[in-house]
């Protein structure tokens, strides 16, 4: 039975202003995201210093915390995995409620958050018995609120996997048209996830006359591949997109965009590779997921803080840029579609992700280094 979603809206960010009485934070990301959880395990030093990432108290170190034979630690843990699953109960009914919206919101963008059917809880916090005891939490406290009809799960793709398979089901229809064109069946879809640590491909099979990718054994990948992000630890040049650069950080930027996408069209080249090897056609049409607004045209519009001159007002259109890369290495005929990254993660996990039949409204928060996601419908009609 074939599944079909639709995307809503975007699921990021709401202003959360005196929903939740003891966190003076406005929006939802400052109270639901991983960077809300190592925060509030920053006000537990003595406990959680033994568990630092990287010299720094993170929240992961609250995972490494749960996953200790320290009692006092593990117990931490699980209190502050509590307060964070209630900030998201707060935010849920809020918005389930008709509260907690930014003031310029339309009607459509709020009524797209009520009878939610699903929450989906993703990002890098919802892996492994983290999100278990998270998604476990978020139920009780939902239960509270007698929104016991919303059923939670814990994300079936937690990490690079969501990003690329979400950016391939996004143009679906593009690849569905291009197996037509070159009369095969069964055609190889490629989609990239851009990230701060690293960029991953993803090589899957797309049946194209019923629209279904196929699993292979327990994934829905043939292939996958990551490298890091280029100058991961000078991207902070570039935090505060709004003032100006001197001539050498513009110069240095420019150098970190350009090794970018090269990375990325030497992925896309190792992933045709693939399919030729396993004798599957690749569809030249991929899907990239980004971080920040995209528009259909090409552009990254904002929200790109850690990638230098990445945006529209930069001038510089990702998806052409990026096919002009893949002809200096000798692929011609590509075309890139871009798709936000926590929109990518949510279609993944609303398209192939949740159980069975389970279909109606679901809402994808990825709490990871920051809160992205979307709202959407998915049906087998």
């Amino acid at each position: 039975m074939n599944r079909y979603l639709k995307v809503l809206g975007d699921g990021q960010i709401w202003d959360l202003e005196g929903i939740a009485p003891d966190a003076p934070q406005k929006t939802f990301e400052d109270l639901f995201s991983g960077r809300a959880l190592g925060r509030m395990a920053q006000e537990e030093i003595k406990i959680f210093a033994a568990f630092k990432e990287k010299g720094r108290i993170t929240g992961f170190s609250v995972t490494k915390a749960l996953l200790s034979s320290n009692k006092e630690a593990k117990d931490a843990a699980r209190v502050l995995l509590a307060r964070l699953a209630k900030n998201a109960a707060l935010g849920i009914e809020a918005l389930n409620k008709g509260k907690g919206f930014k003031k310029n919101w339309s009607g459509q963008k709020k009524a797209y958050w009520k009878n939610l059917d699903y929450i989906i809880i993703g990002g890098g916090v919802s892996e492994g018995l983290t999100g278990k005891i998270l998604v476990g939490s978020i139920k009780k406290y939902l239960s509270r609120a007698r929104l016991f009809d919303i059923k939670v799960f814990q994300a079936k793709f937690p990490g690079k996997e969501a990003g690329f398979l979400g950016a391939a089901i996004n143009i679906i229809k593009e690849i569905r048209n291009e197996a037509e064109t070159k009369a095969v069946k069964v055609i190889a879809a490629i989609g990239l996830d851009l990230g701060r640590d690293e960029i991953g491909v993803g090589l899957s099979a797309l049946n194209a006359d019923s629209g279904k990718f196929l699993k292979q054994g327990n994934n829905y990948w043939l292939f996958k591949y990551s490298v890091k992000t280029p100058y991961k630890t000078y991207l902070k040049k570039f935090l505060d997109s709004r003032r100006d650069y001197t001539s050498s950080e513009r110069k240095f930027g420019k150098h970190i965009r350009s090794t970018i996408l090269k990375r990325m069209s030497d992925l896309v080249a190792r992933a045709e590779n693939k399919s030729q090897k396993i004798g599957l056609v690749c569809a030249r049409n991929v899907g990239v997921a980004v971080p920040g607004a995209t528009s259909p045209d090409g552009y990254i519009v904002n929200s790109t803080d850690y990638l230098p001159f990445f945006r529209k007002q930069d001038g510089f259109n990702f998806a052409g840029k990026l096919e002009e890369s893949l002809i200096k290495t000798g692929h011609r005929g590509w075309r890139i579609h871009l798709i936000n990254d926590g929109i990518a993660a949510g279609v993944a996990n609303g398209y192939l992700g949740l159980p069975g039949k389970e279909e109606g409204k679901f809402a994808f928060l990825g709490a990871g280094s920051g809160l992205g996601g979307c709202v959407g419908e998915v049906n087998t009609r």
